[in-house]
């Protein structure tokens, strides 16, 4: 009657070996030149000048700065969205956005079937456009390098 292979006993896989001798101490490391943060020097007695609405000031970190209208290079939530609504079939929005792989995707099932299965690619993108146009979060409200849709 034979064993079965789990069955056998098995050799460690790693050989004991002896214990590493202690590291030498190391000298402390160097001390740090450090500059404390300072605020902006005002002429005693004058109040501060206000700026626009918008403005913050130097040293003020708690309150993040709204993003700017218009940043080059970004790209449009209004285009991305009707790319897929009415050019879905061939996967227009996502060469658009960057994922090209996708996009490739979607030609190919339009181009492969020969126009028969053109309904297949036409929903996936419609639904896609109108996900681009309504989602503010996620998935939808980025490119393929992850920036920001813009309107």
């Amino acid at each position: 009657m034979s064993e079965h292979p789990s069955e056998k006993p098995t050799e460690p896989i790693y050989q004991e070996t002896k214990p590493l001798p202690p590291r030498p101490p190391q000298p402390p490391p160097p001390p740090r030149e450090t500059r404390a943060l300072q605020k902006p020097k005002s002429s005693a007695g004058s109040t501060p000048k206000a700026g626009p609405a918008n403005y913050q000031q130097q040293y003020d970190y708690d309150r993040p700065t709204p993003p700017p209208e218009h940043v080059p290079g970004r790209k449009s939530r209004i285009t991305a969205g009707l790319l897929g609504i009415l050019l879905g079939v061939v996967g227009a929005h996502r060469f658009y956005l960057g994922y090209k792989g996708l996009g490739w995707i979607m030609l190919l099932i339009t181009a492969v079937s020969l126009g028969q299965a053109w309904f297949v690619p036409a929903i996936w993108g419609a639904i896609e456009g109108i996900l681009y146009l309504v989602m503010r979060k996620g998935y939808w409200s980025v490119d393929a390098k992850h920036r920001p849709l813009q309107w």
